[in-house]
């Protein structure tokens, strides 16, 4: 009877008949697998796989043995991934694998079987003869969107559409839509679509829209709505008129000196001698004023003068008379 050294021996042997020799490691474990016959001994034995395209994959080959039967036989061969090693994706079915926008030109994507999103349409009265006992094998549906059709949506095909529709870029929620002025179902640009669908769904056909030829929601929005005015602004630019009312709330206007007219005199009270000889006098009441103005005018200059400067009395004597000369300044003073 064959021992297991010699099995395991067999199951190299088996191995290195299809696998390069530097490919195949060191063996790694042996596990008796379940068997519905107690003769039947299946075992399975595992080597390192050393291939450079492989890592953290294995070898496992099953022999069997049978009692009463001399020799081991080899089961079969196999390379199997372990816990670190690099795995492809799980394989799906091509129908599984196509997604929105995958269709190209020429290229064919049939519904599968019994569509969920599709129902039997009402192709023409021909169709009558055959339920003219029960009509109530029509859906409402049918009727509405019109004869001709082998196959029409299903309410769970509007439902998807309707989801799917609200979700993308021309659906209320989007920032276009929140940021209009107003709503598509009050544009004139809007083309409207039959069945129940058009109660939610239309095809903008504003070319300077957001959404030319494309089914937008009634709710949804932009800014080349047909509503939107243009501001009328003025041809000439207005600058605001700015008044500074500050500087006449800080004046009271206590230093303007009070006005007083003249007195109105008959001409016929004084002769030309008499008016020469007034307009004389005047004329010297009026340059003595100035005169008696400019010694005070003279003097305050002085006294600050002599302020800034920090001169005692005999220096601030001094210095007025050099600015007006000793009999002038003995004078006003």
């Amino acid at each position: 009877m064959n021992t297991a050294t010699s099995a395991l021996e067999i199951a190299r042997a088996a191995l290195l008949e299809s696998i390069p020799a530097d490919h195949v490691g060191k063996d790694l474990d042996c596990v008796v697998e379940p068997s519905e016959d107690s003769a039947v001994t299946i075992t399975s034995y595992t080597f390192e796989c050393t291939s450079a395209g492989y890592p953290g994959w294995y070898w496992e080959v099953s022999v069997v043995e049978i009692s009463g039967q001399s020799q081991p036989t080899v089961s079969e061969v196999n390379l199997l991934p372990g816990a670190a090693a690099l795995v492809p994706a799980a394989w799906k079915p091509w129908a599984d694998r196509v997604e929105a926008g995958d269709l190209g030109v020429g290229d064919l994507l049939p519904p599968p079987e019994n569509d969920e999103r599709l129902t039997a349409g009402f192709t023409g009265l021909g169709d009558l003869e055959d339920i003219s006992d029960d009509l109530a094998a029509l859906h409402p549906v049918q009727w509405e969107l019109g004869l001709g059709r082998e196959k029409v949506l299903s309410t769970l095909g509007q439902e998807r559409a309707v989801n799917r529709w609200f979700e993308k870029l021309n659906g209320p929620k989007s920032a276009m839509a929140k940021s209009a002025p107003a709503q598509c179902g009050s544009c004139g640009f809007l083309v409207a679509i039959g069945g129940s669908m058009g109660q939610v769904f239309g095809v903008c056909g504003n070319e300077f829209g957001a959404a030319d030829g494309q089914v937008v929601a009634t709710t949804f929005g932009c800014g080349a709505h047909s509503s939107v005015r243009q501001e009328q602004a003025a041809p000439i630019p207005v600058v605001d008129l700015v008044i500074d009312d500050l500087a006449d709330s800080q004046s009271d206007s206590s230093d303007l000196p009070d006005y007083i007219g003249d007195p109105v005199q008959d001409s016929s009270e004084f002769d030309e001698d008499a008016d020469l000889d007034e307009t004389g006098s005047g004329n010297e009441d009026i340059a003595s004023e100035f005169a008696m103005k400019e010694a005070v005018e003279a003097i305050e200059a002085a006294s600050q003068f002599m302020e800034m400067e920090n001169l005692d009395a005999d220096e601030a004597e001094q210095e007025i008379a050099d600015f007006y000369g000793d009999s002038e300044s003995d004078t006003k003073i």
